[in-house]
């Protein structure tokens, strides 16, 4: 092969990874754009995120004071890596009263189609509602945050704390959501 075509095949895988990576448009404090998500007819979800005869939502209707948003892409490799660390973040929450009653967990799946998303909920064994996103399209309203980014936010929308990648330290993280909580 010719270096002409190393730099056309770079190019394109590097055109191909863009949107995954890290983006500077979530910020702490800033507001999180609106973005609509549809509803399946699973009543737990429903029941969960305290949302009745919806077929999408946006996060100002979960019936919460705090939401954690765990973007995620069944094909990359890191988010599956986090996701385990996703899920007993979620068990810390639900196992906490008062956090489980005022902060809900959701997943949405970049340019990942119901199918794909359920793929990742059974291999991952994820326990929080998780949303196919296949057209990318709440994933460019965020900014095209590289996958995975775990996104705090107030119900209002207020970013409260962001973080690309895998959480390495997840009872620091832990305890950075605690003390969020109580500010709140």
């Amino acid at each position: 092969m010719t270096c002409a075509r190393y730099v056309i095949i770079i190019s394109f895988i590097l055109f191909i990874f863009y949107p995954f990576c890290e983006s500077k448009a979530l910020t702490i404090d800033k507001s999180l754009p609106q973005f609509t998500l549809n509803l399946d007819d699973d009543n737990s979800t429903q029941k969960y995120l305290g949302l009745k005869n919806k077929k999408s939502f946006t996060i100002s209707h979960i019936q919460a004071k705090l939401i954690l948003v765990e973007v995620f892409s069944l094909y990359c490799p890191i988010c599956q890596k986090q996701a385990p660390i996703a899920n007993k973040i979620y068990k810390h929450i639900q196992q906490n009263p008062e956090l489980s009653k005022d902060i809900k967990v959701i997943g949405i799946g970049a340019g990942n189609n119901q199918r794909e998303v359920g793929v990742f909920r059974e291999t991952f064994r994820v326990p929080f509602p998780l949303f196919p996103d296949p057209d990318f399209v709440v994933h460019k309203k965020l900014g095209e945050p590289r996958t995975p980014t775990t996104i705090l936010t107030t119900k209002n929308g207020k970013i409260l704390s962001v973080h690309h990648g895998v959480i390495e330290d997840m009872e620091g993280f832990v305890l950075e959501i605690k003390k969020i909580h109580a500010q709140q």
